[in-house]
C-alpha cells in the first residue's frame, strides 16, 4: 500500500476505536481467555500506545534527526512479508514493556492518549512519509524508515483490534467488522 492509504486506514481505525469503546464499559474489561490474554480495552490502550510512538518515530525521521534515527539498515527479511500480506502472526511476540498496557487501563487517559494520536495523524501529510536512508530501528523487525513505519502503524492497529472484536465476541457483544478503506480515495 501507499503511505497515504496507510494513513487512511489508520484513521478509518481510528473511528472503529470509537465504537468499540462506546460499548458497556464491563464488556471492554472482560477477558475471553481462549482469544487472548487482554481484554479488548487493553488492546485498544496498546494500539494508542504503540501509535504515540510510531508517530514520534514519524516526526524523527521526517527531520532526520533524534535519538534513534540511524543511516542505512534493513529490516528482518520476515518483515517485507508481513508489511505486503498486512497480517501479523498471532501468538509470535510479547508487546514491548514500553507498549504494554497498565492492569487497570485509565478511561480518561486512553482517551487522551487517542485523542493526541488521531491529531497527529490527522495532521501528517502523505507526501511527506518518503522512503529514505533514515531509518528507527524496531525491537522485532529491524530499521524501518518512514513508509515502513507507517505501514506498520496501520496492519499493527488492525491486527489488534481484529482481536479485541473477537475478545467482544467470545462474550456476545457484537462489533461491525474492522474494514479498511481500500484506497485513499475512500476517506
Amino acid at each position: 500500500m501507499r503511505p497515504a492509504d496507510d494513513l487512511c486506514a489508520l484513521l478509518a481505525h481510528y473511528a472503529w476505536i470509537d465504537a468499540l469503546l462506546a460499548q458497556a464499559p464491563a464488556a471492554l474489561r472482560t477477558a475471553a481467555p481462549a482469544v487472548s490474554g487482554w481484554d479488548a480495552e487493553h488492546h485498544v490502550a496498546h494500539v494508542a500506545l504503540a501509535n504515540e510512538l510510531v508517530l514520534r518515530n514519524l516526526h524523527s525521521l521526517a527531520a532526520g534527526t533524534g535519538a534513534l534515527v540511524q543511516r542505512g539498515g534493513e529490516p528482518i527479511p520476515e518483515a517485507h512479508a508481513l508489511m505486503a500480506s498486512g497480517v501479523i502472526p498471532r501468538g509470535r511476540a510479547q508487546s514491548p514493556r514500553m507498549v504494554r498496557p497498565p492492569e487497570r487501563v485509565d478511561p480518561g487517559l486512553l482517551a487522551q492518549w487517542l485523542a493526541e494520536a488521531r491529531a497527529g495523524y490527522a495532521t501528517l501529510d502523505p507526501a511527506s512519509i518518503v522512503a529514505s536512508e533514515f531509518k528507527v530501528p524496531h525491537q522485532l523487525l529491524g530499521p524501518l524508515d518512514a513508509v515502513q513505519w507507517l505501514r506498520f502503524g496501520a496492519v499493527h492497529t488492525r491486527h489488534h483490534l481484529v482481536i479485541a472484536r473477537e475478545v467482544l465476541a467470545a462474550q456476545g457483544v457484537a462489533m461491525p467488522e474492522l474494514r479498511a478503506p481500500t484506497a485513499s480515495a475512500d476517506c
